[in-house]
C-alpha cells in the first residue's frame, strides 16, 4: 500500500499538473526559443523523505519536458512556459541572460506519509488508506515550489542550450498543524541538475 501511495502522488513530482485551464496559457514576453529539458535528481540525506533514492516511499522521477524561454514584457521578467496541456507559466526575473523563474502549487499532495497520532491526520486533512493502520500509508496536502535558476548559452543563431538547476520546495500547507505533525507536512527540499537543448528557434 505505501509503494502504490507513493506513485499516485509522483505525478506532482514529475514537472506535470492539473489545472482548470484546458490549455497551456500564451507565454508572456517575447520568446528566447524552444528547449528540450531533462533533469537527474541531486541526491542529498537533507532531501525530503519521499525523495531519499532507494526508500520504498521514493516519488521522485527524472524529468522530461519541452518548454519555451520568455523575456519581458517587463525589462527584467522572464517566464517559463511548459509545452503541456494544464500548464502554467514559470515566471520570474532574468539577469541577462540567467535566468530565475517559480510557480506555487497550492493544491499538492504526498504520499506514503506517516502521522504521528489522530490529532496530526485529522489538523493535517490527510487521507489514510489502511484502516488496520489508520497513521500510516497516508496522503497530505502540501505546497510545492519548484523554482528554475540557470542560464542560457548563447550560439551564433541565439540560443543552443541551457544549464541550470530546478529546487523543489515542499512546505506545509496554510492551516492550523500540531505540534508533531505528519512527517510529509515538514518542510523540505530536492534538486535536480538540469539541463536543456534549443529545438525551435525565437
Amino acid at each position: 500500500m505505501r509503494l502504490l501511495a507513493a506513485a499516485a502522488a509522483a505525478v506532482f513530482l514529475s514537472a506535470c499538473e492539473v489545472y482548470a485551464v484546458p490549455s497551456p496559457l500564451p507565454c508572456p514576453g517575447e520568446s528566447q526559443g524552444v528547449f528540450d529539458f531533462a533533469g537527474e535528481q541531486i541526491p542529498s540525506p537533507d532531501d525530503c523523505f519521499f525523495a531519499q533514492p532507494g526508500s520504498p516511499a521514493d516519488q521522485v522521477n527524472p524529468l522530461a519536458f519541452q518548454g519555451t524561454v520568455s523575456f519581458g514584457p517587463g525589462a527584467s521578467e522572464a517566464a517559463l512556459c511548459i509545452s503541456k496541456p494544464h500548464a502554467l507559466p514559470r515566471l520570474g526575473t532574468h539577469s541577462g541572460l540567467a535566468v530565475d523563474v517559480a510557480y506555487v502549487n497550492l493544491t499538492a499532495s504526498v504520499g506514503g506519509c506517516t502521522c504521528p497520532s489522530q490529532e496530526a491526520v485529522t489538523a493535517g486533512k490527510c487521507l489514510c488508506s489502511s484502516p488496520s493502520t489508520p497513521l500510516e500509508n497516508c496522503s497530505c496536502p502540501v505546497f510545492i515550489e519548484e523554482r528554475v535558476q540557470g542560464s542560457l548559452i548563447a550560439s551564433a543563431s541565439g540560443y543552443s542550450s541551457f544549464q541550470g538547476t530546478q529546487v523543489v520546495n515542499v512546505t506545509p500547507p496554510d492551516i492550523p498543524l500540531p505540534a508533531e505533525p505528519c512527517d510529509c507536512q515538514v518542510a523540505c527540499s530536492f534538486s535536480y541538475a538540469l539541463t536543456a537543448k534549443t529545438v525551435g528557434t525565437r
